[in-house]
């Protein structure tokens, strides 16, 4: 029997299918996702994912809303460059993207009141509007250090070609507040000694319960965040917080009083950053993810506050 060309090439390339599906890489016979990820809701506006991002948790949910199972990776190489193959059956998904440690977080499922939360997920039950992450304590303890969380959400789909790259676009939920009291009485008397601090600092909000879209949970307590580090020398005290996400649509108070009790500063940290800087909508506050206040007594009374470098004029505690 003789044989064309045509019969030869059409031969080499079966050939060549075939064995490329028993290689180690059947990325090109199975069916699956990839996903890349870009933290660039930043105020450098560069893609910050390799030099912040350790740790990823990807929780997936079927075309029906049902979970079916997650993946994780850290380590060395989440770099900028990064892809996750998620080798998935034919269909349709969501993917929901829990960036970095979790340990300062409980996830798990709600039920419909959000009066009950059950840390663990049931493939083919949870379903994703019950999805939950919550870093409210159960016993209502303030908030201290926390790690550092990132948020994103993409639908795929995963079919029998080469897997299509999917982008999933990072929020960073996490923010860092760093607050100076100048006083000059601070040690200014041999008693103090520098080793009670003179101020009570602290900000409260109802952000500490998110869904899997990252908004927040209907059914969020008031949380209190401390600070996690304070330090004090003549005439300053210096405290850092960790806080949650700030958001327009609610209050993110943060809270000075003195050793009386009496608060000689409290406000609104969304609003106040809307009134004296140039903090207009949601991204903004979304790629900031540090805070800077000083705040300058004189005689138990604030004189003057700054945020970020912008001064505010009207620093009187709301009421």
């Amino acid at each position: 029997m003789k044989y064309t060309l045509k019969h030869i090439l059409s031969a080499i390339a079966l050939i060549s299918c075939v064995s490329s599906c028993i290689k180690e890489d059947r990325s090109e016979c199975n069916p699956g996702v990839l996903l890349k990820y870009d933290y660039s809701l930043n105020t450098e506006h560069v893609n910050l994912f390799g030099a912040e991002v350790n740790k990823v948790t990807v929780y997936i949910f079927d075309e029906k809303g049902l979970y079916c199972g997650c993946h994780s990776e850290e380590g060395p190489q989440l770099t900028n460059d990064y892809q996750m193959l998620l080798p998935l059956p034919i269909g349709r998904y969501t993917v929901v993207t829990w960036g970095g440690d979790l340990t300062s977080y409980r996830l798990g499922e709600s039920d419909n009141a959000e009066s009950v939360f059950h840390e663990q997920l049931k493939e083919g039950v949870t379903r994703i509007e019950d999805f939950t992450l919550i870093a409210e304590r159960k016993n209502g303890q303030a908030l201290g250090a926390l790690t550092d969380l990132y948020h994103g959400i993409t639908d795929v789909t995963s079919t029998y070609q080469a897997q299509t790259l999917h982008t999933v676009s990072l929020t960073k939920d996490t923010k860092r507040v760093y607050v100076t009291v100048k006083d000059a009485s601070i040690g200014k008397s041999k008693a103090d000694a520098l080793t009670a601090a003179p101020y009570e600092i602290y900000c409260t909000g109802t952000n500490g319960r998110y869904r899997a879209d990252n908004n927040f949970s209907s059914q969020c307590a008031e949380v209190k965040y401390t600070p996690y580090n304070i330090r004090l020398e003549t005439g300053t005290m210096y405290a850092t917080l960790n806080t949650l996400r700030p958001t327009l649509d609610r209050e993110l108070r943060i809270t000075i009083k003195d050793t009386t009790g009496k608060s000689v500063f409290d406000k609104d940290l969304v609003n106040f950053m809307k009134e004296i800087g140039n903090f207009k909508n949601q991204e903004d506050f979304d790629r900031e993810d540090e805070y800077e206040i000083v705040v300058r007594m004189d005689k138990n009374i604030a004189v003057s506050v700054t945020i970020n470098g912008w001064e505010a004029i009207d620093i009187l505690p709301d009421l």
